[in-house]
């Protein structure tokens, strides 16, 4: 199995299996690990989430599973090891080869439910939930990994992190070394007194306990998260990480990707994909999503929002969420469909309507793009491809 060096990181409210379907049309080439926002095992071991198609589907990127399944990440939060075991063994049955379970996040809500960054407090707890999703993997190609910070609260030393890698190391030993990861948030959490967005922010960045982490754990796995937001600060974690992660700065610019696939791929740009191609293909997943799924316009339009730069392109989200809830129908007129259009004719007529020759994407290139929704209207409008 390649080892895919860079990584879209979990994020709550965006890498849904829209958005990944949006990032693997924008970079093709399985050049990135991308992961699914965080799932709560027990919507597998008491919601039984996998026997529901259409549920599931909103959460596992299904799509992604049949064609890129060693790329694909699913993480879990979990504080119970027989919770974790079985949302391990039903995802190993689907068809998912990377497995990660959630030791970062500091939200009061996961705090309630004892999951997330909270789990640092505790290694041996933590230990036994990895050891469980290991053993509920044996047999597979499925790979177990934990994403945690590098400190929690009062707990921001070289010696606690240690002794938290180390409390997971020797509990899984019996474990193919090759099979366990761990991603280095390189900030502290703080659970009290800051929000999760401030929590990305505020504390200050620490790269060296990362890099004392990989000098200290030479057999084990590391992927560095935090702060990284350029080609070249890519490039110089690559040298020593065994791989980077960003969140923040994909969804802001998803084109981020193409950009990777060209200075650190070395894919010619000639191959990179022009985002009029991107959005034409899409809308038509979008579409599929929703005939076969009932994904909600609002969900399928998210990803949309920061597909195009610039002025004008905060006039198309407008202009898509205004369009989204004028194509909703009324309750008592409703026969199959929520909505009066397909939700491909309401995209490309919102982006028509913004004035997308204006809008600055990020290539130069400049394309005619035919209104995929009518094949007799003969529409075609200017865009920046």
């Amino acid at each position: 199995m390649r080892q895919l060096r860079t990584s879209v990181a979990p994020m709550v409210d965006v890498t849904d299996p829209c958005f990944l379907r949006m990032t693997r049309l924008i970079s093709p080439f399985g050049n990135h690990q991308l992961w699914t926002e965080m799932i709560h095992a027990n919507a597998f071991a008491r919601g039984h989430i996998h026997k529901d198609p259409r549920k599931l589907a909103q959460h596992v990127p299904l799509r992604e599973l049949n064609d890129f399944g060693s790329g694909i990440v699913v993480q879990i939060g979990s504080s119970s090891p027989d919770d974790a075991y079985e949302a391990v063994r039903q995802l190993v049955k689907l068809g998912v080869r990377n497995i990660n379970l959630n030791c970062g996040c500091p939200s009061r809500n996961v705090q309630m439910g004892s999951f997330g960054a909270v789990l640092m407090k505790t290694p041996q707890t933590t230990a036994n939930i990895v050891d469980a999703m290991c053993l509920a993997a044996r047999g597979s190609s499925c790979r177990i990994s934990v994403k945690c910070r590098i400190g929690v609260d009062e707990h921001d030393s070289v010696e606690f992190l240690q002794r938290f890698i180390s409390a997971i190391v020797e509990r899984t030993r019996h474990v193919d070394e090759s099979s366990i990861g761990i991603i280095l948030h390189a900030r502290k959490a703080w659970l009290q007194g800051l929000s999760p967005k401030e929590n990305r922010t505020i504390p200050e960045l620490n790269y060296e306990r990362v890099y004392e982490m990989l000098r200290a754990f030479k057999t084990t796995s590391f992927i560095v998260n935090g702060g990284i937001d350029s080609v070249e600060s890519v490039a110089k974690h690559l040298d020593t990480a065994d791989g980077v992660m960003m969140g923040r700065k994909i969804q802001e610019d998803p084109w981020f990707l193409s950009k990777l696939d060209h200075h650190i791929y070395g894919i010619s740009t000639e191959k990179l994909p022009r985002p009029l191609d991107v959005l034409q293909q899409y809308v038509r997943f979008a579409d599929q999503m929703h005939n076969d799924h009932g994904s909600r316009y609002s969900v399928l339009g998210r990803p949309l929002f920061a597909f195009f730069q610039g002025r004008k392109g905060r006039a198309l989200r407008a202009n898509l969420t205004q369009a989204i809830a004028k194509a909703k129908t009324p309750r008592s007129t409703r026969q199959k469909s929520r909505y009066s259009a397909p939700f491909s004719e309401i995209v490309l007529e919102t982006v028509e309507k913004a004035n997308a020759e204006h809008m600055y994407c990020r290539s130069s290139q400049r394309e005619t793009l035919p209104m995929a929704t009518s094949q007799s209207s003969g529409k075609q409008m200017t865009a920046c491809a």
